[in-house]
């Protein structure tokens, strides 16, 4: 895995403790209330992709609150989409399904309403190839809602280090691609990959403190 991307997410997931895997989860923005209010002004939409689910915890609020909507979640890592189908089964959810994929190729097939990939993006080394193939997942009038790491990523993450984070070196074997500049986006790239103008995500749910060094957007098709 760490040929195309810089993580190994299946070893993580298969050996981490339970604070390292708390720390894993994204807290800024997994949020399903976020999404409710996107849906309030765009619709809720049929059909949902997310990509780079890990855990899925705001999937399996969403497949809760909307039940007649189809969630199809993916992950590169086959241990968390295991634990994923257990979870499920457990709870009895019906409407929410995980498989495997890696980005920047996910070889996943159809199209959705909604393709959602969020704090994925930093690991995957070919990050406008992925960006290309995630937005071919959206169907017609659908959307693409991603964040993803910029110059200010990067300034954040070398600030960390300057700080003394703890294990150097396993945050720089996490973070390589980001430190070293290589998968760095920007509002204009985007436009450029897509023909489109990206959209501010965390404007349009009115959040109030939107974190520069992980902008997030949707790109309409």
């Amino acid at each position: 895995m760490t040929a195309v991307n810089s993580f190994d997410w299946d070893e993580f997931w298969r050996t981490a403790s339970g604070d390292a895997r708390e720390t894993a989860r994204p807290g800024r923005f997994d949020k399903s209330e976020q999404f409710e209010r996107f849906f309030a002004r765009r619709g809720v939409p049929e059909t949902v992709c997310s990509v780079g689910c890990g855990p899925a915890d705001c999937e399996f609020e969403l497949a809760r609150s909307y039940p007649d909507t189809a969630i199809d979640c993916y992950d590169t890592s086959e241990a968390i989409v295991k634990e994923n189908h257990e979870r499920a089964a457990e709870a009895g959810a019906e409407n929410i399904t995980f498989g495997v994929a890696t980005l920047p190729d996910p070889a996943i097939t159809g199209q959705f309403d909604l393709v959602y990939c969020y704090a994925t993006l930093t690991y995957v080394r070919a990050v406008e190839c992925a960006v290309e193939n995630l937005y071919a997942l959206v169907a017609p009038d659908g959307c693409l809602v991603f964040d993803y790491p910029n110059r200010h990523t990067r300034a954040s993450y070398r600030g960390h280090l300057a700080d003394g984070v703890p294990n150097p070196e396993r945050f720089r074997e996490r973070f390589g691609l980001v430190l070293d500049g290589e998968n760095l986006l920007s509002h204009e790239r985007i436009h450029d990959l897509l023909g489109r103008w990206p959209r501010s995500f965390y404007a349009t749910v009115d959040r109030d403190d939107p974190p520069r060094d992980s902008p997030c957007v949707f790109v309409p098709k």
